[in-house]
């Protein structure tokens, strides 16, 4: 007692001591204040700090069913920032058909019915044509809903959606949520208007009571971003992605699998009831930062990509081949300028179930072997070396044998002799075997790997193939010779590009790319793709004696046909026979045809390479000179068009006169000591 005696005459002390009113009743108020706000600060420093992952696991808990939402991708540009692919806003929308129970009437009014309508206005006493036009208006959103599109929903009912137990597994439940339209390009203001003018009218004639209805958003809408290509080209290179906006293919499959064009994922959260099943908020509730995906700058000119879609898909219309691919590739940087393969998946076309193969960027997944086009590669190595020069002298007989194989030369049965650089020019098989064997086969084989072969180029596209080059220890001679003419070995028309890059831009190999820079939402530079010069393959002045080699097959050999008369053009044909596994032996009917080459020769600006599997032509023309050489020549002749390139062969000059005269120039470039003339195609 003597205890409570003094702490009560303590409180009373302390009391009057710092009672800041006369009144009591005033006093006992504030403290009474002030221990509330003690108490309601402590709660919520425990809520917010101490006991926040323990609040965090139990609200996770309560929503379920999340449903995945396209996010925001960044956009895709060529080098000239024209847009390849963008994200367009959209709206999808979305009804709950086990919370409608006039399912008629509710179908009625989405399809703008106006009879529905009229009967609405009139039980409004407030009809008129005008009311009438305005109604259907704002209902004009759902104009792009079917009557299709409403049966599938209210068959579909509900989505199923896949959630993780307490236990760790995964169960199934009901979400009373469907997708009525998706993507619709309509803005979220007329897509909000027309479900609140819906819903009205719906309410209005049905007789329910929306306030009663645990989810009266019968129908709703979310923004997603639906992803469209503007400029219509590149499929096989930019790429598509699904439904749901995931990349299925090229660039858009790539990117953002390394997470870079893509933004945080949104989802739509889902309360769960005591049944277990999953309803979504009166507004859906979305999870969202804002940060989208980074924008990427490619390489390719979407002009220049344009005119090689179209010119190939006129030549694959008229042979009707497997496919035809053209590369064109800037030999110092490696940048790829333009890459087309036919058959291309059209933006504009609809998707049938071929359409995945037409995304198929077969510069890079089908290899083949080659033909001729290897030749120069095998020259370069043996003047490279020294054991050769352009001006070397060979005997090329009728016939030259190797192991139990007889090869023949080009010249019908008579026997030859021809400079190295002649060899070349007119694509004679003996000839080359020599030089190869000059070489010897580990010699080129490390040669053949050092200009790419066999190995990916590392290309910034999904799906590569290394194509194959068996170990020069299991060469056997005739293997050996056939090789120096390119079989037994399969190359991509990639491999080519930037094999050939090495043999005009002064002997490096430059790794081939095709996306220039990673640029953030407000335009700056987050990652720049360098140039990589990989390794040294031949020597400077080795690259310029096959720039003039080069430049005599189209001046006087088997690639004429790409002559022109303002540039010099130089490059090799190929014509592959293809091996058919039915009879076991290569077939007379089935060719590949390339033409791989680089323009102006006397300081090359773009190396391009065409391939043309399986032609459905007659006989005569089963020659690259007749099927690959014309598609080169075409784009050749539009890209220097377009890029107003400076010939090298004649300049114009305008004389006082008035009068525009040419002159020859560079007439030093080509070779004239040739020991040999005659014209013969392959």
């Amino acid at each position: 007692m003597k205890l409570l005696y003094v702490l009560r005459r303590f409180l009373l002390k302390l009391y009057n001591f710092v009672r800041p009113f006369k009144d009591d009743r005033l006093n006992l108020f504030l403290f009474v204040s002030i221990f509330l706000f003690l108490i309601y600060s402590f709660r919520l420093l425990s809520l917010s700090y101490f006991e926040k992952n323990y609040w965090i696991g139990l609200v996770k808990k309560q929503f379920e069913g999340a449903i995945k939402v396209s996010s925001e991708r960044g956009k895709i540009f060529d080098r000239n920032g024209i847009p390849l692919a963008v994200s367009e806003k959209v709206v999808s929308f979305y009804i709950r058909p086990t919370e409608i129970k006039d399912r008629e009437l509710f179908k009625k009014i989405l399809l703008r019915d106006s009879k529905t309508i009229k009967l609405y206005l009139e039980k409004k006493n407030s009809f008129s044509v005008e009311n009438l036009k305005s109604i259907e208006e704002k209902l004009k959103p759902f104009s792009f809903i079917t009557a299709d599109d409403i049966s599938r929903a209210y068959k579909k009912n509900f989505i199923v959606a896949k959630i993780k137990g307490e236990d760790g597994k995964y169960k199934e439940i009901k979400v009373p949520f469907v997708w009525l339209k998706k993507e619709v390009s309509v803005s979220k203001n007329k897509a909000y208007q027309a479900i609140s003018m819906l819903l009205r009218i719906y309410y209005a004639l049905s007789g329910e009571n929306r306030f009663r209805k645990k989810y009266p958003d019968l129908v709703g809408f979310v923004s997603e971003y639906q992803r469209v290509y503007p400029y219509g080209v590149g499929s096989v290179v930019v790429g598509i992605t699904n439904k749901v906006g995931e990349g299925l293919s090229g660039l858009e499959y790539l990117l953002e699998k390394k997470k870079i064009i893509t933004g945080d994922v949104i989802f739509l959260s889902g309360q769960r009831d005591a049944r277990g099943k999953v309803y979504l908020g009166k507004e859906a509730s979305i999870f969202l930062t804002k940060k989208k995906g980074n924008n990427v700058v490619t390489t390719i000119d979407a002009n220049l990509q344009y005119i090689f879609e179209r010119t190939l898909e006129k030549y694959g219309k008229e042979w009707n081949p497997n496919f035809i691919n053209a590369v064109l590739m800037n030999p110092y940087t490696g940048e790829i300028v333009a890459a087309a393969s036919y058959p291309f998946y059209k933006y504009s076309e609809k998707k049938t179930k071929d359409f995945i193969s037409k995304l198929n960027p077969r510069f890079i997944t089908a290899p083949y072997e080659p033909g001729s086009v290897m030749k120069p590669v095998v020259m370069a190595a043996a003047i490279n070396e020294g054991l050769i020069t352009k001006d070397s002298v060979f005997e090329c007989p009728a016939t030259f044998k190797v192991g139990n194989k007889v090869f023949k030369n080009e010249f019908h049965g008579k026997d030859v002799k021809l400079r190295a650089w002649e060899i070349i020019q007119y694509s004679d098989n003996v000839g080359i075997i020599q030089v190869a064997q000059k070489l010897g086969k580990e010699k080129y084989y490390k040669y053949l790997k050092a200009f790419g072969f066999g190995e990916k180029t590392g290309i910034e596209l999904p799906g590569e193939n290394p194509g194959k080059l068996r170990s020069w220890r299991k060469w056997k001679d005739v293997e050996f010779a056939t090789l120096s003419f390119g079989h037994n070995i399969l190359v991509t028309t990639l491999q080519l590009a930037a094999a050939y890059s090495v043999l005009v831009n002064g002997g490096y190999y430059v790794k081939p790319k095709i996306i220039s820079s990673i640029v953030d939402e407000k335009g700056n530079i987050i990652k720049r793709f360098p140039s990589i010069k990989v390794r040294k393959v031949i020597s400077e002045n080795a690259s310029k004696i096959m720039r003039r080699i080069l430049t005599m097959v189209v001046e006087g050999g088997t690639g004429v046909g790409t002559r022109f008369e303002n540039y010099f053009v130089g490059g090799k044909t190929g014509t592959a026979l293809k091996y058919d596994p039915k009879i076991h032996m290569y077939s007379k009917s089935k060719i590949t045809a390339t033409f791989a080459g680089a323009f102006p020769m006397t300081n090359p600006r773009y190396v391009l390479v065409v391939t043309v599997d399986e032609p459905e032509v007659p006989k005569n023309m089963l020659w690259a000179s007749k099927i690959a050489v014309p598609i080169f020549r075409e784009l050749a002749e539009r890209v220097l068009l377009y890029e107003r390139v400076a010939p090298d062969k004649k300049e114009y000059i305008l004389e006082e006169n008035g009068t525009i005269v040419s002159k020859e120039i560079n007439s030093d470039f080509t070779l004239k000591n040739a020991l040999h003339n005659s014209k013969i195609a392959h």
